[in-house]
């Protein structure tokens, strides 16, 4: 049973070592050090060996809790990173639609210049709660946010009307014949 936690123990040590010079090539002299530490209790007798896995085991179980501790320590903190990168784009993308709604209910109702842009807050306030506290944005930039987008509302709406005229006019020009369809 000690020979078999043994083995486990120094290909352990091996697999880990290796991974550690793939990392880190000029480290690769101390790794042959350490797995050569590792690897001379395999040449002591078979009580020498007893002996030493009774001495070092609560150690090397010690050791093992430590090592396992931070592997999860750091995948904690690496899907923390991810996940907060993600939850944080969607906050603001949410952001960016509400204060786009909010500029079309602006423009619906007529509203410009520091009515429209109330409107917008306040429509983005109730409509993405979460976002706002998760992103926690000062007035200045809840106010800049939603001057750009009443803005791109603006102009969206224009190029909106323009077409539609410039629509209606060449459907009545090829009405009447004057031009023919392109």
């Amino acid at each position: 049973m000690m020979l078999f936690f043994l083995l486990a123990l120094a290909a352990l040590a091996a697999i880990a070592l290796l991974l550690w010079t793939i990392r880190a090539p000029r480290v690769w002299p101390l790794a042959l050090v350490m797995v050569t530490v590792v690897a001379m209790p395999f040449r002591a007798s078979a009580v020498a060996l007893d002996t030493f896995l009774t001495a070092a085991t609560p150690g090397l179980l010690e050791l093992i809790g430590l090592v396992i501790a931070a592997i999860i320590a750091w995948g904690t903190k690496k899907a923390r990173e991810k996940w907060g990168i993600e939850i944080e784009a969607s906050q603001r993308e949410a952001l960016h639609w509400a204060l786009h709604t909010g500029a079309q209910l602006a423009l619906k109702h007529e509203l410009t210049g520091k009515a429209a842009f109330d409107l917008m807050i306040a429509y983005a306030k109730r409509s993405v709660p979460d976002a706002i506290g998760g992103l926690k944005p000062s007035v200045e930039v809840l106010t800049d946010l939603a001057q750009a987008k009443f803005e791109q509302a603006t102009t969206e709406k224009v190029k909106e009307v323009a077409g539609a005229n410039a629509d209606q006019l060449l459907d009545a020009l090829k009405r009447t014949g004057i031009t023919s369809a392109a």
